[in-house]
């Protein structure tokens, strides 16, 4: 039961999918960040069919990759592009490690967060622009199907640097989050992890373990980022990671389209 308060309470948190209400405490949120993959696999899951659909109907090129932009966007209500933002805005005051903490509590957003905001949209929309348009040239989907899967694996991951990184403020939401998750919790992030990699797999592409090793790669940096710039990681840098991460597996599949 514990289990099921735990799923409900992550997509009542990581989503605004419509969810049962109930009361619930500290304690059921003990395995909350393990199903953070969870609410990506439902992001990948609609975000195929939708193109499916728009095949279906034989919508253009365009309006199929506006309709994937946005398609994340309200199943999270952007949650995480607030914590890309204001990421943004702490990293461009050049403060102390304290004062750019202050500043991602701040409510209010900044230039330099809509102009970050703004440069990662063109970017996003560009590169799943030219992954939509192969696709539907070449009449080869795989590029799409992995574009699914990668909602499931930054989050995994992000779940993992939860657990496992050093939080930047004891007292934050995010350590109410995960630092009750114990080894069962760690161990399950992994294999959603892994599991999500064999799905990418499954299509035969190389495009699968260099996505992989990619965003191995970025958490490594990420980690790096977070310890020098804030001395930790926190509820904003875990949106920072999701967005970010999404980002540039999407450049790279657009990459692989080029090259396919």
């Amino acid at each position: 039961m514990s289990i099921l308060k735990s799923i409900i309470i992550a997509f009542s948190m990581y989503s605004r999918i419509p969810m049962p209400m109930f009361t619930w405490n500290e304690k059921d949120m003990e395995h909350v960040i393990t199903f953070l993959p969870l609410v990506g696999a439902v992001i990948g899951g609609i975000c195929y069919a939708a193109v499916r659909l728009s095949i279906l109907f034989e919508l253009p090129c365009m309006v199929i990759t506006l309709i994937l932009t946005l398609i994340p966007i309200f199943v999270t209500g952007g949650f995480h592009l607030d914590g890309f933002m204001d990421v943004q805005d702490a990293i461009k005051s050049y403060q102390s490690k304290e004062k750019k903490l202050e500043i991602m509590k701040d409510p209010h957003i900044g230039a330099f967060a809509v102009i970050s905001l703004v440069g990662l949209g063109l970017i996003w929309i560009c590169s799943l622009y030219y992954v939509v348009y192969r696709a539907l040239q070449t009449d080869n989907f795989k590029m799409i199907y992995i574009y699914a899967i990668v909602f499931s694996l930054v989050r995994g991951i992000c779940g993992i640097t939860c657990v496992k990184i050093q939080n930047a403020k004891k007292d934050s939401m995010l350590n109410m989050e995960s630092g009750r998750a114990g080894n069962g919790d760690f161990i399950f992030l992994i294999f959603e992890t892994l599991a999500a990699i064999l799905l990418m797999g499954v299509k035969k592409t190389i495009a699968a373990p260099i996505c992989a090793a990619i965003i191995l790669l970025y958490t490594f940096y990420y980690k790096r980022f977070c310890d020098k710039t804030f001395g930790g990681i926190t509820g904003d840098t875990s949106g920072y990671f999701v967005v970010t991460g999404e980002c540039l597996l999407t450049v790279a599949l657009a990459i692989f389209s080029i090259w396919s």
